[in-house]
C-alpha cells in the first residue's frame, strides 16, 4: 500500500528550515505473520529532534538522510495477523513522521527499542488519542518525574522554572504550585507570561527578552532560590547560581537555547557558586522512573480532570506541516504542546 513519510534531506548549520526537509509516497509491503499495519492518529514534535538533525549526536542515534524519521507517535491498528494487537486498537511508537508503519510487534519503551516497537494504551479516565503525546508524553514526563521524583518539593521554597510555558516547563510549575511551591518563571513572550500567572499561577513570571535574568531574580526571589528546572540556556543557569541557596538543586532537563548553536555549552563562567554552596545538579533521564508511569497517569488525569492541572496543546493539519510545526517550537513561536494532526486511523 501507499504511504506518505517526511524525509530529511540536508543537515542544517543554523536554525532548522522548510528545505532541510520533502514529503516522500513510499510504498509498504504485505503483511507478515507477527506484523500488525498502524495507522498513525497523531505524531509529537519536541525540542530534542534538533540534535537528531546533526550528522553526529550524543545521546540518540542521528537521523538518517532519505529515509524516514523517528519520534513519538500514537495510531490504530487496521491490519493484523498479530493476535496481541487486533485491528482497532490503539497504539503508541516511536514511528512518527509517517503517515502508516509496519510493527513486528516488539515492546515499546521509548528511545530504547525499535522505533517500530508498540504499546497499546487504553482510553481511561478520560484520556483522549492524543494525550499519550501530550498530557501523558515524554515531554510531560520530563516535567513530572523530574519534580515528582528527580526532586524534592518543599512548600513555601522557591522554584525557578525556566521555559515555563512549554510542555515540560508547564507541566512544572503547577506540580510545584499543587506542593505549595513559590514559583518563579520565565518565557519569551508577553502573552506566555501572561499565561503563566493567570492560568499556570506562577507566584512571578517574566519575558527574559525584556528584562534581565539578574534584575527579575532579584525581584522575584529576595530569599534566594531552592529549585531549578531548567529546560533553556546555559545563560539561564549561569544567572540563577548567585542566587541559589546553600544545599539547592538544579534540575537539567535539557538547554533548548543550544541546540540550534552547535550544542555546545560554553557560557557558564561562575561554577565556583556550585562548590561554594554546595548545590546539586542533576541531569536526569525520564526512562529512569518508567517504573512509575502507572502513577504518572492517574495523577496527571486526576489533576487535570479535577481542575488542578492545565495543559495546552497547539494543532498542526497534516503531514505535511511537520516540519514547520518542529521550526516553530524551536524558533519559540508555540504555545502549548505543538501536535501534528495526521488522520483519524480509521481506514487506509
Amino acid at each position: 500500500m501507499k504511504t506518505r513519510q517526511i524525509h530529511l534531506v540536508a543537515r542544517p548549520e543554523g536554525p532548522a528550515a522548510p528545505a532541510h526537509f520533502a514529503l516522500v509516497e513510499a510504498t509498504l509491503p504485505p503483511l507478515a505473520e507477527g506484523q500488525v499495519l498502524v495507522r498513525n492518529q497523531w505524531m509529537s514534535v519536541d525540542p530534542y529532534m534538533r540534535r537528531s538533525m546533526e550528522a553526529e549526536a550524543t545521546d540518540l542515534e542521528p537521523w538518517p538522510l532519505h529515509a524516514p524519521l523517528n519520534g513519538p507517535s500514537i495510531g490504530v491498528v487496521i491490519q493484523s495477523r498479530n493476535p496481541r494487537f487486533p485491528e482497532g486498537c490503539l497504539v503508541e511508537s516511536m514511528s512518527g513522521w509517517q503517515e502508516h508503519f509496519i510493527s513486528d510487534g516488539d515492546e515499546f519503551v521509548p528511545y530504547l527499542s525499535a522505533d517500530m516497537a508498540i504499546a497499546r494504551r487504553d482510553l481511561t479516565g478520560g484520556a483522549q488519542p492524543q494525550d499519550f503525546l501530550g498530557l501523558l508524553g515524554v515531554a510531560s514526563q520530563t516535567g513530572y518525574f523530574g519534580m515528582m521524583c528527580a526532586a524534592s518539593l518543599v512548600a513555601g521554597q522557591t522554584a525557578v522554572i525556566s521555559s515555563a510555558a512549554g510542555t515540560v516547563g508547564s507541566v512544572a510549575c503547577q506540580i510545584a504550585r499543587l506542593h505549595g511551591m513559590r514559583v518563579v518563571a520565565s518565557a519569551g513572550t508577553d502573552d506566555k507570561v501572561a499565561w503563566l500567572c493567570d492560568v499556570a499561577g506562577a507566584d512571578h513570571a517574566f519575558n527574559y527578552k525584556e528584562v534581565a535574568f539578574a534584575d527579575a531574580f532579584r525581584e522575584a526571589c529576595p530569599d534566594g532560590i531552592d529549585l531549578v528546572l531548567e529546560s533553556a540556556s546555559p545563560e539561564h543557569l549561569s544567572a540563577c547560581l548567585p542566587f541559589m541557596k546553600e544545599k539547592g538543586t538544579i534540575l537539567i532537563a535539557g538547554f533548548v537555547g543550544i541546540y540550534e548553536r552547535g550544542g555546545k555549552v560554553r557560557n557558564i563562567d561562575n561554577f565556583e557558586y556550585v562548590l561554594d554552596r554546595f548545590l546539586t545538579i542533576k541531569s536526569y533521564p525520564f526512562m529512569d522512573y518508567l517504573g512509575h508511569y502507572d502513577q504518572f497517569v492517574a495523577d496527571m488525569v486526576g489533576w487535570r480532570n479535577a481542575g488542578k492541572l492545565v495543559f495546552r496543546e497547539q494543532h498542526y493539519a497534516g503531514l505535511e506541516q511537520a516540519p514547520q510545526a518542529l521550526i516553530d517550537l524551536l524558533a519559540g513561536r508555540t504555545s502549548g504542546k505543538p501536535l501534528v494532526f495526521l488522520g483519524d486511523g480509521d481506514g487506509a
